[in-house]
């Protein structure tokens, strides 16, 4: 691979979008990129799939950046957009339909929605009304366009003044889960108390998450990419190939290669050795640090992470290809149940449906329909599961899907041509994503600080991607590969290039 004539090579582990965003920023600098890929596509989680037809898309339903900011101007410079790209933002964010306490909408629109809770629960107006002002101010806080390290004190002193009044927001409740949030503004009324536990209130779940995902859509700034996940990464794609990037699919590697505490390359499953001058990771990061690095070079504050910090929970997704045209009540519907139910061996009290094609028609052929279900299953029960035993669990959970779908469109069955089934197992078959937990870390008032992207004694060497920043997702995952180019131009005293 080396060659003493040509610029500096990049090896990158991983063709998600944390490697692609490497890769577009390192052709524009000047170096030659290499993304090592074990699948045969692009996009890691940002992935489709299609069964007879119907297409069933695992990612992308929301993306922060669609019309302004940092991540917009990412998107843009990575070709995540372009002139041809129709952005979507929906109305209703989701409906909610629970068997106990009824009905309940979020709208993206925080004056329909302010509307809509002042009505639902008058004695709660003052709280309402501050806690949708902060959403809308919240999206004055836009990101940090520099990597850490590289920032000077005007950059910060920026980031102040454009905050505005949210900078109180976030002094007051930076550190607060959405409960503690709701507790200080003093909700009274119990059915809002409840969708408010029920949606946001879990699991520590940061108050400044729930701000700032409801003021961006709010701003029109977290719309959705018609066409999906696999329109995306291939828009993206071809800007890397488009600038001369080298792209090796189904080539896994088990190993980085390091002499002297300095990265020279990988090793590859078949054998393969593959050298360059600056290794970067972009793929799973527990496999990375524990496995490709054998555990070497392992910060304390990086292990206490993984030892400590809560992750998402991982999915089971049921794909469903309906021979009919179905309209459904809102194109996003959650079902709260009033006892959990069994789908397989997971207990279920709360899951979603999604019509997407309602939005976009590249999911399903004219006059048909692709349906989405989708529940959280915890990683320790598929663990271990495999052969026979998986296939069995398999063939429970699609039983009691279709039960389930019935339910909210009688008759359906009988209109389902073809049905497809991911589980945690296959995320991590095709991503190898720690543990299953398809956005790494979840955000909490106690886990909100990111984790760094370059080991200490190591050089040559950083990692990008979601499992740096709890909450994880795409945006975040594309700037750490912009950051990653930006600290090797500064490491090298040259001029960083974005377009």
């Amino acid at each position: 691979m080396r060659d003493t004539d040509h610029n500096k090579e990049i090896l990158i582990i991983g063709g998600g979008i944390a490697g692609l965003s490497t890769g577009i920023y390192a052709q524009k600098n000047g170096y030659q990129a290499t993304i090592l890929e074990m699948h045969d596509k692009p996009g890691g989680q940002l992935t489709a799939w299609v069964r007879n037809g119907y297409r069933f898309d695992y990612c992308l339903h929301w993306l922060v950046g669609t019309d302004h900011g940092t991540f917009n101007d990412i998107w843009w410079e990575t070709g995540a957009l372009d002139e041809d790209t129709i952005v979507i933002n929906h109305d209703t964010r989701v409906k909610i339909k629970d068997e106990v306490h009824g009905d309940f909408y979020i709208y993206n629109d925080l004056d329909q929605w302010e509307a809509y809770l002042i009505d639902m629960a008058p004695e709660d107006q003052t709280a309402i009304e501050k806690m949708c002002q902060m959403m809308r101010d919240s999206d004055r806080l836009d990101q940090f366009e520099d990597a850490p390290g590289l920032r000077g004190i005007s950059d910060y002193f920026q980031q102040v003044v454009s905050a505005g009044t949210f900078l109180l927001t976030l002094f007051r409740y930076g550190k607060k889960t959405t409960q503690e949030l709701v507790d200080h503004l003093g909700f009274k009324n119990e059915k809002l108390l409840n969708f408010f536990h029920t949606f946001f209130g879990g699991q520590d779940f940061s108050a400044m998450g729930f701000l700032m995902m409801l003021g961006w859509a709010h701003a029109k700034n977290a719309g959705y990419l018609q066409g999906g996940s696999f329109e995306m990464a291939q828009r993206i794609e071809r800007k890397f190939q488009g600038l001369g990037g080298k792209f090796l699919f189904n080539h896994r590697v088990i190993e980085i290669l390091v002499e002297n505490d300095r990265a020279i390359g990988v090793k590859l499953a078949d054998g393969t050795v593959l050298k360059a001058d600056y290794v970067i990771s972009a793929c799973d990061g527990h496999t990375a640090l524990y496995e490709m690095l054998k555990a070497q070079y392992l910060p304390a504050q990086i292990k206490q992470a993984y030892d400590t910090w809560p992750l998402f929970s991982p999915l089971v997704m049921i794909g469903f290809g309906i021979n009919d045209q179905i309209i459904s009540e809102c194109h996003s519907m959650s079902y709260i149940r009033k006892e959990s139910r069994m789908i397989g061996r997971t207990p279920v009290r709360e899951y979603s449906i999604w019509n997407r094609s309602m939005y976009d028609e590249v999911f399903a052929p004219a006059g048909k329909t692709t349906l989405l279900m989708q529940f959280e299953s915890p990683w320790e029960l598929w663990e271990h599961m495999e052969g026979t035993e998986y296939l069995d669990e398999k063939e429970a959970i699609r039983k009691a899907a279709i039960a389930l779908l019935e339910e909210q469109y009688p008759g359906i069955s009988n209109k389902i041509e073809t049905i497809d089934i991911a589980t945690p197992k296959t995320t991590v078959r095709y991503t190898g994503v720690y543990k299953g937990a398809y956005e790494g870390f979840l955000p909490s008032k106690d886990v909100l600080n990111g984790l760094p992207m370059e080991l200490e004694g190591l050089e040559n060497f950083m990692m990008v991607g979601q499992w740096l920043f709890p909450g994880g997702g795409l945006p975040p995952s594309a700037q750490s590969g912009k950051w990653a180019i930006q600290k090797l131009v500064n490491q090298e005293q040259k001029d960083f290039v974005v377009m």
